[in-house]
């Protein structure tokens, strides 16, 4: 197997990354990480109302291959901004719910590096870069607080139980730029914030 596959292994049983070089990810290497994640999702998708959600691999694996970088420059300061921006990678823009789904598999342990990096220095390269990516993959986005209205679909290709995992996540943290304009997923935003007896519209 190669380094990724048991990283994102690890990554998913215990939430812990555990890294002992910088991530790559080899033709010959690619099965074995494929498998780990569409292993991984066949059980994360059961968490998710509605219609059956596909995986969908390329976009998979670089969210895979991105978190683990990002995991990687969180505690190896030494490369080079640009050499940081080269390899933080964003998946393309997510336009269906399985490349939606099959994004947040990995990346939403992505927003906790987030998090980390942007307190300690909001203008660093791995802050900024993974501020990008998050804003452009929305759902996953929408669990780091950065301020800037995301630029990605909100719409979530119609799917019902991604609309409300969106609206659950903006709930626990809420920014005005991030509430979608009306649609049936702000219509989910409204619904988790009665459900949860939050005053609506939050301040």
């Amino acid at each position: 197997m190669s380094a990724l596959a048991p990283f994102l292994d690890h990554l998913f049983a215990t939430g812990e990354a555990v890294l002992r070089e910088r991530p790559e990810l080899s033709a010959d290497e690619r099965r074995d990480v494929e498998d780990v994640l569409r292993s991984a999702f066949s059980e994360y998708r059961l968490e998710i109302a509605g219609p059956g959600i596909d995986f969908d691999t390329v976009p998979a694996v670089a969210a895979g291959l991105l978190t683990a970088r990002a995991c990687w420059f969180a505690v190896s300061r030494d490369e080079p901004p640009e050499q940081v921006v080269a390899l933080l990678v964003p998946p393309e823009p997510p336009a269906t719910a399985a490349a939606h789904l099959s994004i947040d598999l990995a990346l939403r342990y992505a927003a906790t590096v987030y998090r980390r990096a942007h307190a300690q220095n909001a203008e660093d390269v791995l802050a900024t870069r993974l501020a990008e990516t998050l804003r452009r993959c929305a759902l996953t986005g929408a669990l780091a607080d950065i301020a800037a209205k995301p630029a990605g679909d909100l719409t979530f290709a119609g799917h019902p139980g991604l609309k409300l995992l969106y609206a659950e996540r903006l709930a626990a943290c809420y920014r005005a730029a991030w509430l979608p304009e009306a649609d049936r997923t702000r219509e989910a935003v409204e619904l988790v914030y009665h459900q949860q007896g939050k005053k609506w519209p939050p301040e």
